[in-house]
């Protein structure tokens, strides 16, 4: 059930819970946030290229997500909004504006290949 990615704090807090009550005891809202920033960034390109052809992978945990082309070349990097140094915080501080952000990132990186 919880293969979701939270759009929002209250679905962060669900999805901890929901880990936490299933053998996932050490889980934090740390830890989910990060997993939200990784797997939301991969999420998003595979909907958008209809299929896994890059792939996301931390460049610098929970502050610059990279993305990676079917042959591992790099096509170019995500970071947090202006203000914040973490994925964590900017998601904490307004989920709309942190997924908006990732949106106009995303196209940049698609628009460029």
């Amino acid at each position: 059930m919880f293969n979701i990615v939270p759009n929002d704090m209250g679905e962060v807090a669900q999805k901890l819970s929901f880990l936490q009550a299933n053998r996932k005891e050490n889980m934090t809202e740390q830890d989910v946030l990060v997993d939200t920033a990784k797997e939301g960034l991969q999420e998003m390109l595979d909907e958008a290229l209809e299929g896994p052809y890059f792939n996301v992978k931390w460049r610098t945990k929970d502050q610059e997500l990279l993305v990676t082309g079917a042959l591992k070349e790099e096509i170019g990097t995500v970071i947090p909004r202006d203000g914040f140094d973490t994925f964590s915080a900017d998601f904490k501080n307004n989920a709309i504006l942190f997924w908006r952000n990732y949106g106009k990132q995303l196209t940049a990186l698609i628009n460029q290949e």
